[in-house]
């Protein structure tokens, strides 16, 4: 009889309320708020609770034995490295959480922990969440791809009480980046009378700001740097020509085969504004901002296929496999070109299969833990 295998499923506990989502509301409101926002993740639907639930019935339907590993703190943190270390998460594992650069929170792990946890598990045994070879590239944001709008990357690093960008002091490297950056810009046909700027371990538009070139190097010293936490050594910074962005394509890759897709977006940020500042245009409104250029929906679609399966290719390489999931996200501007907003290699939301009147997820939740737990 062959032995049975273990099923290492490491979670958050810190499912709480944010005493500041109840501010402002009704007493009889306060209740069905609190237990909303606690089962309401922070970056992503699969690392919420109810996907944990549906691995581990998953897991026992394929004959594993379940251990799990909940995680509250820093200190839980360095046990799980320990336990790693010793040899007792054996076979399969699964951490359902996300690096950030924060404290504890819901399903979010500071970056200083999370990274040297995976490491320690990558070593003991099979990482089936998140993908070791890839999730810091997207997490940090130092992935990079021939489809991107033009890009500079800079990387401050902590040198005692100062920081450098590049190896260089922060002003002259800006300068030289967004010099580069100017001369990418104009043989692509984009402008940089405004740019963007990313900064790694955000998501959702939280830490993506709209600027003028001559605003960069104020924003950077005052509004990023000083923000940065004592424990974190370094951030990778991302200038990006502002695309005029019309709509954005979202779509699914299971196991390097393209599944679902649907169209939503942010809206271009107001100058000196961030991302997440508007409310996301959903199917119905990219679609009629499409129409409204004459952009044909389908065409579109049909094209940016061939790059997405370009990026599965980019991403294979750096994983050194095909990776098992993936989301991919495209920019659509207002002449119909298509450029890389996106290279989610996991803790990405699914998509809503837009071709489906239910509006089904494509591939299931149910679909993909199965993969997880079968995919070699």
């Amino acid at each position: 009889m062959s032995k049975q295998r273990t099923f290492n499923l490491i979670h958050s506990v810190n499912w709480h309320c944010r005493p500041s989502d109840l501010n402002g509301l009704p007493v009889e409101l306060q209740e069905a708020t609190r237990r909303m926002c606690a089962e309401t993740p922070l970056c992503c639907e699969l690392t919420n609770r109810a996907f944990c639930r549906l691995l581990i019935q998953t897991a026992h339907g394929l004959g594993f034995h379940v251990k799990r590993w909940p995680l509250a703190d820093a200190a839980g943190c360095h046990e799980l490295i320990e336990a790693a270390k010793r040899g007792e998460l054996k076979d399969t594992t699964a951490m359902m959480l996300h690096s950030w650069h924060g404290d504890y929170e819901k399903e979010c792990v500071p970056a200083w922990d999370f990274y040297p946890l995976l490491e320690a598990l990558k070593r003991s045994s099979s990482v089936v969440y998140p993908s070791p070879e890839l999730d810091e590239l997207h997490s940090a944001k130092r992935y990079q791809s021939k489809f991107m709008p033009p890009t500079q990357f800079l990387t401050l690093r902590r040198h005692g009480n100062l920081w450098k960008a590049n190896g260089q002091a922060v002003a002259k490297a800006l300068q030289l980046a967004l010099k580069e950056l100017r001369k990418d810009a104009l043989k692509a046909g984009l402008d940089t009378v405004n740019i963007m700027l990313k900064q790694g371990f955000s998501w959702g538009g939280a830490q993506v700001t709209r600027l003028r070139p001559t605003e960069v190097h104020h924003f950077v010293m005052t509004r990023v740097i000083p923000k940065i936490p004592e424990k974190a050594k370094e951030l990778t910074l991302l200038l990006q020509a502002k695309v005029e962005l019309v709509a954005e394509l979202r779509w699914i890759v299971l196991e390097g085969q393209l599944r679902g897709c649907g169209w939503v977006t942010l809206p271009v940020p107001r100058l000196g504004r961030r991302a997440n500042s508007g409310c996301y245009k959903n199917e119905q409104a990219c679609r009629k901002a499409l129409e409204k250029l004459n952009l044909d929906r389908l065409k579109l679609e049909n094209s940016i296929r061939d790059k997405v399966q370009a990026v599965v290719q980019e991403a294979t390489y750096d994983a050194g496999r095909v990776p098992l999931y993936l989301r991919v996200d495209f920019l659509v501007d207002k002449q119909g070109r298509a450029w890389l907003g996106e290279r989610e290699s996991w803790g990405a939301d699914l998509v809503r299969n837009q071709e489906n009147p239910l509006g089904r997820t494509n591939p299931t939740r149910a679909e993909l833990a199965r993969a997880m737990l079968t995919t070699p």
